[in-house]
């Protein structure tokens, strides 16, 4: 075969494989989302899913292509089955505030329920939709099935609540790009232009670190300036409750550093007013903390002196899937893992399973547990995932373990780069 004629059957091989993604695609989906909502409810040993309602939106922003593959990330999973076939049309990792609040000691001793919401591209034809609860590395627990009608006159479709919107930088169409929603959080209507600087800074610090500078050609960024009655964010600690446009606080779980916000459904109502594959939510305050959340949202202080160290760790954990490389004494969330079995994140391990995770990328030699002399090189550094002891971490520093890092290590950029690959390639 001549060179001309292989690159011809190259050529020819990567244009059918490009049309079957795009066939598959519309074949079965619109250009629209279709959201669910529901809530986690249950306790320390118990977990069920309520469904709340199922939205048709105008703009569906993630992945057109590995439609029905993942990269086995997160503690939930949900799929999206042809109502005839069973065949498997779409699959999703992700994690929830929920889960978290499990390993605390108040979920031995109460009930509660979480708002959750999910979203894939929406359905031409009845879809069957499982959501499914991880047991180990490779096994799942089904939690909630339900059978969709495209045609179901009770899926609500409601344009979103009018909020300006402004474009930080737009590289690529949202089939091609990674779509990022920056909500303003804590900004009150004499606040618009601080958080459009704010978002605009956030936008650049995070393009600063790779992987995200060598493929930020392929990232799209817009924030949108919801309004909040009160300037600020609820500080429990100190009996400062605000009026804001997500109900963001601190003092989850009674760690004065750990900002969230439960409220999952006005979340998903503002970050409707754009095509988005993942949501930063940017908090206006001086007050160090934040918090990240797999395939879920990021969500970080936009005024404290390590705001931009904070800003990148977060998006980390909400769109790579990295967990926290860090330990402390009495951790608020040490009950997390269990050392018996392997951790899905890509960047830490309990040795169960290390073969699955950065062990073939090891230079020749390297000790198990790697001692504090080899910390320049990639190895097996004891304590993780809020454990001192049993698990481990691939760098002896990273931007997943303290503010003083100067990057992701490169076990952590390379689980960023599938990620974006994943997302944004046929």
């Amino acid at each position: 075969m001549s060179k001309q004629t292989f690159i011809l059957f190259l050529f020819l091989i990567y244009c059918s494989s490009s049309s079957s993604f795009a066939q598959q695609y519309s074949t079965y989906f619109t250009d629209n989302a279709c959201r669910v909502d529901f809530h986690f409810c249950g306790n320390a040993t118990q977990t069920a899913v309520f469904l709340d309602k199922v939205k048709r939106e105008s703009f569906w922003g993630g992945r057109r292509a590995h439609l029905s593959s993942d990269l086995n990330l997160g503690d939930f999973r949900f799929r999206v089955l042809d109502s005839i076939s069973g065949n498997q049309l779409y699959i999703d990792g992700f994690c929830a505030l929920y889960h978290e609040w499990q390993t605390t000691a108040e979920a031995k001793i109460t009930n509660k329920s979480f708002e959750q919401t999910i979203q894939f591209p929406f359905p031409k034809k009845g879809v069957t939709l499982i959501i499914e609860k991880r047991l180990d590395l490779d096994h799942w627990q089904q939690l909630f099935s339900y059978k969709l009608s495209p045609t179901d006159k009770l899926i609500q479709y409601i344009k979103p609540k009018a909020v300006p919107v402004k474009i930080i930088t737009k590289t690529a169409s949202p089939d091609k790009a990674i779509d990022i929603a920056v909500i303003a959080e804590g900004y009150s209507v004499n606040e618009k232009q601080k958080f459009y600087k704010d978002a605009k800074r956030l936008a650049e610090n995070l393009l600063s670190y790779e992987p995200f500078t060598k493929y930020k050609k392929r990232i799209n960024i817009y924030a949108i300036a919801a309004i909040s009655e009160q300037s600020g964010i609820s500080m429990p600690q100190d009996d400062d409750w605000k009026n804001t446009a997500v109900g963001s606080h601190f003092f989850t779980f009674y760690e004065p550093r750990y900002l969230t916000t439960t409220n999952i459904f006005k979340l998903h109502d503002l970050a409707a007013l754009v095509p988005y594959d993942a949501i930063y939510v940017l908090a206006n305050t001086k007050t160090y903390g934040g918090g990240g959340i797999f395939n879920n949202y990021a969500l970080t202080a936009a005024d404290n002196k390590l705001s931009t160290q904070v800003t990148v760790h977060e998006f980390g954990h909400s769109f790579a899937g990295l967990a926290d490389e860090y330990f402390y004494d009495k951790d608020v969330l040490d009950n997390t893992y269990d050392i018996k079995k392997e951790p899905w994140e890509p960047n830490i391990t309990s040795l169960v399973q290390f073969d699955r995770k950065w062990n073939a990328q090891l230079p020749a030699g390297t000790q198990i547990p790697t001692s504090i002399a080899d910390s320049t090189k990639i190895g097996v550094f004891e304590g993780g995932g809020y454990l001192k002891k049993g698990m481990y971490r691939p760098y002896f520093d990273c931007r997943m373990r303290t503010n003083k890092a100067p990057a992701f290590c490169p076990v952590c950029q390379q689980a960023i780069e599938k990620m974006i690959l994943f997302l944004t390639e046929k």
